[in-house]
C-alpha cells in the first residue's frame, strides 16, 4: 500500500463479507455468467454455489482472486465464471467462502433462437457530492423504477461515465451502492467514460486532476467480468458480445489509434443481424463548441465500413440522434450510414451549453432536472428505441425497419440546391443570407468573414480587404490578390481573393489552414462543414473600464 492509504478501513471500505456483487456477461449468454465481488484482504479466495431455480445439482465454480489496490484500499476481486449452463434457464447462485457469504440472488441466461428482448440503456449517471460520500440513489432509482416497468429487459448496458472520478475508489464504492438490488441480478455491461479514468491526486481538495492513458482502476476492478476479446493491452475496456440477433462491441476512449482495426474487424466477422456499439464521446456533437478530433479521424473505418447500425454515445448529458452517416454525409436509409444516438444522462446531471446540429433530426435539451434512459426493443427485422424522461414523458422513439430499410418516423436529410457552409454543424444562416460557397476555377470559395462573425470572432470589412481575427489566429485578405497577411506571415493562397453580392470569397481550403480548421464537403448534401480541433469557445470579452 502506498503512504496515503489509511491504516483504518474508509468508510464503503472491503469487508471480509462480499460486496460489490455485479452480474456481467463473458461469454456465450446463453451457457456462461459471470459474477464479481469484492472482500478484503482478509479473504483471499472465494467461490460461487449456483443452482436452478427450478431445483437440481448445486455446483460450485471457484473464483479467479485478484488483490487490487487503491488509492485509500486494498482488497481482493473475485471473478466466478459458470459455464455450461442452460439456455433459458433461471438460476439461484451465492458467492463467498466457508465463513462469509452473500445473499442469495438470481439469474436467467439467454434462450435459444431469441426473436425478441429489451435491454435498458444508461449513461453518465456519475455523481460527484457530496464529495467524501458520493450518493447515488437517483441512480439507484432510476434502475428500480425501470425493472418495475419493464421488467422483460435482459440487461443494462451504459456509454460511459459510470462514475465520476474513476481514478478514485471513493467513487467506485458509491457506485456500488447505487447498483444494489440490481446488478445482482441483471447483468451490467460497462462502456468507459472520461469520468472512469479520472482521478484527483488530493481526491478531498479537487487538486492535481489528471486523466490516466488506461482506465486502470476500472481494468482491475473488471479484469475477468467481460469477454477479453479486445486488442492486446487493452482488454477489459474494449470488448464485444452477442445476445439474440445483435452484436455489442464496446469502445473504451484511450488510444483511439490502435482501436480502429480491431473495432472494423469486430464487427467485419460478425454475421449477427443488428450491429449495435457505445463509445462515450460523440461523433457528432451537440455541444456548439464540441468535437471529434481525438476520435472520429480513427474510428471512422470501423464505425462506418464495419456497418454499425445504431452507436450509443453520451458524454454531452442531452438527447440527440442523428440521420445515417456515412464519410459526414447524411443519408435518409439505414442502409447508407451510422445512426449516431445521444442518450442523454441518467442521473439528473444538468448542462446547458448544448443545441441542435444539422445533422440532428432530433434533439432535445435535456435541462429539466430528470433523468432519461432508453429501452431498447430489438427484433429479428426491427430494432425500436424509446427514450424516457423520469416522469414518464417520451423523449423520443424511432425505428429501424431493416426489411424496408426505412426509418420511422420519416426523416428525410437536407439536400441543399446552393452550397452551404456551417462550422461544427451550424449554419449561419442569418449571418451569410444568400451567400453561398462557390467553385471558382476548380477551387471552393466562401464568404469567410460571414462564417467568423458567426461563431464569435472579430470581422473587419475595410474597402477591398477583410480582416479576421478567431481563435488568436488572425489574417487580411485583399481583394484581387492571394497573398494573405497572417499572424505567421504572408501566405500565398491557391487563388486570388474575389467579390461576389458585396462579399469577398476566399479559398477554402487556404482559410482553413490558415486559422488550422479542418473542413469537409458533404457532396450529397451539398454542404462545407468547417472544424476546429478544441473546445474552446470563440466569443470575445468586453473590456472593463480603465481604472481611475
Amino acid at each position: 500500500m502506498n503512504e496515503k492509504t489509511p491504516k483504518t478501513k474508509p468508510e464503503r471500505g472491503s469487508t471480509p463479507q462480499p460486496d460489490h456483487i455485479m452480474l456481467s456477461f463473458c461469454g456465450d449468454a446463453k451457457t456462461t455468467m459471470a459474477v464479481t465481488w469484492r472482500t478484503s484482504t482478509d479473504v483471499e479466495t472465494g467461490y460461487m454455489l449456483f443452482t436452478p431455480a427450478a431445483g437440481g445439482e448445486e455446483v460450485r465454480v471457484d473464483a479467479i482472486n485478484r488483490r487490487f489496490e487503491s488509492d485509500i484500499d486494498e482488497s481482493f476481486m473475485h471473478w466466478a465464471i459458470a459455464e455450461n449452463l442452460t439456455p433459458g434457464t433461471g438460476y439461484t447462485y451465492t458467492v463467498g467462502d466457508d465463513t462469509h457469504r452473500s445473499a442469495r440472488f438470481s439469474f436467467e441466461t439467454e434462450p435459444e433462437n431469441l426473436e425478441h428482448f429489451k435491454f435498458v440503456l444508461v449513461t453518465d449517471q456519475q455523481k460527484g457530492n457530496p464529495w467524501e460520500r458520493p450518493d447515488y440513489a437517483v441512480f439507484n432509482k432510476l434502475l428500480k423504477e425501470v425493472f418495475e416497468k419493464h421488467p422483460d429487459c435482459k440487461f443494462i448496458f451504459t456509454a460511459g461515465d459510470n462514475c465520476d472520478d474513476g481514478m478514485n475508489e471513493i467513487q467506485w464504492n458509491a457506485m456500488f451502492e447505487g447498483l444494489q438490488g440490481i446488478a445482482e441480478s441483471k447483468p451490467y455491461m460497462m462502456c468507459t467514460g472520461n469520468h472512469d479514468n479520472r482521478g484527483f491526486m488530493d481526491y478531498f481538495g479537487q487538486t492535481g486532476k489528471f486523466y490516466a492513458r488506461k482506465a486502470f482502476f476500472f481494468d482491475e476492478q473488471f479484469a475477468y467480468s467481460y469477454p477479453r476479446n479486445g486488442p492486446e493491452g487493452l482488454e477489459t475496456e474494449n470488448y464485444s458480445f452477442d445476445y439474440g440477433h445483435a452484436h455489442f462491441t464496446v469502445v473504451g476512449i484511450n488510444e483511439q489509434p490502435v482501436l480502429a482495426d480491431w473495432v472494423y474487424e469486430d464487427l467485419q466477422k460478425n454475421d449477427k443481424t443488428w450491429k449495435l456499439g457505445a463509445y462515450h464521446f460523440p461523433i457528432y456533437p451537440v455541444m456548439p463548441e464540441g468535437d471529434d478530433d481525438d476520435s472520429y479521424p480513427y474510428l471512422r473505418k470501423g464505425f462506418e465500413e464495419g456497418r454499425l447500425d445504431v452507436l450509443f454515445a453520451g458524454h454531452e448529458h442531452s438527447f440527440a440522434r442523428t440521420y445515417p452517416m456515412k464519410n459526414d454525409e447524411m443519408f435518409d436509409r439505414p442502409s447508407e450510414g451510422t445512426v449516431h444516438y445521444i442518450a442523454g444522462n441518467a442521473g439528473r446531471n444538468i448542462y446547458t451549453t448544448n443545441c441542435r446540429k444539422i445533422w440532428h433530426p432530433y434533439y432535445y435539451p435535456q435541462e429539466e432536472p430528470l433523468y432519461l434512459y432508453a429501452i431498447v426493443d430489438v427484433f429479428p427485422s426491427l430494432l425500436i428505441i424509446t427514450a424516457y424522461l423520469e416522469d414518464g414523458r417520451i423523449v423520443d422513439q424511432f425505428t429501424i425497419d431493416k426489411s424496408k430499410d426505412l426509418i420511422y418516423p420519416y426523416e428525410l436529410a437536407p439536400i441543399f440546391k446552393e452550397t452551404k457552409m456551417s462550422f461544427k454543424g451550424q449554419i449561419p444562416e442569418l449571418a451569410a443570407r444568400g451567400v453561398y460557397c462557390r467553385k471558382h476555377n476548380d477551387l471552393w470559395y466562401c464568404p469567410f468573414g460571414a462564417l467568423v462573425a458567426f461563431i464569435g470572432g472579430t470581422v473587419e470589412k475595410r474597402p477591398g480587404e477583410l480582416f479576421v481575427s478567431v481563435y488568436k489566429k488572425y489574417a487580411s485578405f485583399i481583394e484581387n490578390s492571394r497573398i494573405a497577411h497572417t499572424h505567421a506571415g504572408d501566405f500565398e493562397m491557391s487563388g486570388e481573393v474575389w467579390r461576389e453580392r458585396d462579399q469577398l470569397y476566399v479559398p477554402v481550403a487556404d482559410a482553413a489552414e490558415i486559422f488550422g480548421m479542418d473542413w469537409q464537403f458533404a457532396e450529397r448534401n451539398n454542404l462545407i462543414n468547417f472544424d476546429y480541433p478544441s473546445e474552446e469557445r470563440t466569443y470575445t470579452p468586453h473590456p472593463q473600464l480603465a481604472a481611475e
